[in-house]
């Protein structure tokens, strides 16, 4: 009789996608780090030079100088952008694996009185009935 193999079982935790997805984000980020780190340096050599230059230098270091500083800040940003996406991804996974709970069935908003006073009908409707059952009131009585 040929054995039956059992499926391997899962080991709990993250799913596979999912640890993907965050190894990958963790080497970006990383290698965002490295990227900021670098251009600082680039920044502080630019200026130790800086004063060693003639004119016509003098304003590409500028504009070298104002390139470095608006990629560092747009290194900052993606970095930022990166961890919130990391921790966008680990709450939706998170969600996912959680039971989504039943909602019990909508009560009726209507109670029976209401349905007997005139629902569907307009209040105006509904006043008109009220005083002529006021009126009939008093001419039985009277």
């Amino acid at each position: 009789m040929p054995s039956t193999k059992k499926a391997p079982a899962r080991p709990s935790g993250r799913s596979k996608p999912a640890a993907a997805a965050r190894a990958r984000l963790v080497k970006n980020e990383q290698a965002l780090g490295r990227i900021a780190k670098s251009l600082e340096a680039a920044q502080k050599d630019l200026a130790a030079i800086g004063g060693s230059l003639g004119t016509g230098a003098r304003d590409v270091r500028k504009d070298v100088a104002k390139l470095l500083r608006d990629a560092n800040r747009d290194v900052t940003k993606m970095a930022k952008a990166l961890r919130r996406d990391l921790e966008r991804l680990q709450k939706d996974v998170s969600a996912a694996s959680k039971p989504k709970a039943r909602r019990a069935p909508a009560a009726k908003t209507r109670t029976g009185a209401a349905k007997k006073t005139g629902a569907g009908r307009s209040t105006k409707a509904q006043a008109k009935t009220t005083k002529s059952r006021a009126k009939a009131t008093k001419s039985r009585g009277a």
